[in-house]
């Protein structure tokens, strides 16, 4: 059973001819009749009587006839708040990020803003997993995958890391270009307190002589301090190389370049404003691919727009 069966039977009723319930559907008669009795043999019970005066309901269309006349009425007020259901659709989407994924974002504001088209994004500080289930954030940007079917990850890019020093502590310390680095030059590292990059932290621990001088647990900072001349650091390589206090010191490291990912519950990416605000962080992702990369040493680096 449908709806356009009981549509069938609500417009007989109520206009209690053949005729007339084919004129309110926009049907034939031979073509309503047809498909009525089509109904009435598959449910096995006849609906109506046609008698000289028009249709009359039998006990088993006085069953039936009240249910199709309350799913018109629903039906009707469907139709009724269609138009409005657009202007109640989601509009901000909030993403979690942590401060090296919003500034990919930052730095190609008007490019994600004009692939918006109305949608707002609000970009919520976070390094750990958010709860999606709770619904206070839509969408996450991340490099690992999540570990339920309930949450679908998106591929958008890669993120690649290398090492950084400020071209004055370099023209100090010539062993900064060579792989003695690692011994004779300071160091600047990530606090362990509430770990937010845990692999670069590994990686330090397994190459340093010893721990590093200075320890942060934002980018942003320890950028600032490789640029003030405190030592060498790890940072992304968009990050680095559009720093012209900055040179780079190694090829992008292999080992510490990841896939990064938006993260979206499944109920929620059929949400039009979700897929749009989706569908603009990987075009800024992109479009930021080769910075993103990092280029080879023998190659131009090309400067951030």
């Amino acid at each position: 059973m449908n709806w356009d069966d009981l549509k069938l039977v609500d417009a007989a009723a109520r206009m209690r001819s053949l005729s007339g319930a084919a004129k309110a559907l926009d049907i034939s008669q031979p073509q309503l009749s047809r498909r009525l009795k089509s109904f009435e043999d598959r449910i096995g019970a006849r609906l109506f009587d046609r008698t000289p005066t028009g249709l009359k309901p039998t006990d088993a269309g006085l069953r039936l006839i009240p249910l199709a006349d309350d799913m018109r009425k629903k039906a009707e007020a469907a139709a009724r708040i269609l138009p409005d259901l657009s202007g109640s659709a989601l509009k901000v989407v909030r993403v979690a990020v942590d401060e090296v994924r919003a500034r990919v974002l930052t730095d190609r504001f008007e490019l994600l803003t004009g692939l918006l088209d109305g949608v707002e994004l609000e970009l919520i500080s976070s390094h750990q997993h958010v709860n999606h289930q709770s619904r206070s954030i839509e969408l996450q940007i991340r490099n690992c995958l999540p570990e339920t079917d309930t949450l679908i990850a998106r591929k958008i890019g890669e993120l690649a890391y290398a090492v950084y020093g400020s071209a004055d502590y370099v023209a100090k310390h010539p062993a900064a270009r060579t792989p003695d680095r690692y011994k004779l030059c300071t160091w600047l590292g990530f606090a362990p307190d509430d770990l937010w990059y845990p692999s670069q932290m590994r990686w330090l621990e397994t190459r340093l002589a010893q721990m590093p001088k200075l320890r942060s647990n934002t980018m942003t900072t320890l950028m600032n301090m490789t640029a003030s001349g405190a030592g060498l650091c790890l940072l992304p390589v968009f990050m680095g190389d559009s720093n012209r206090e900055l040179v780079r010191l190694t090829e992008p490291l292999a080992e510490l370049t990841n896939v990064e990912h938006i993260i979206v519950h499944r109920d929620l990416r059929r949400e039009p404003a979700v897929r749009q605000a989706m569908d603009a962080i990987a075009e800024v992702f992109r479009h930021m691919g080769p910075q993103l990369r990092g280029s080879s040493l023998n190659e131009p680096v090309a400067a951030a727009e």
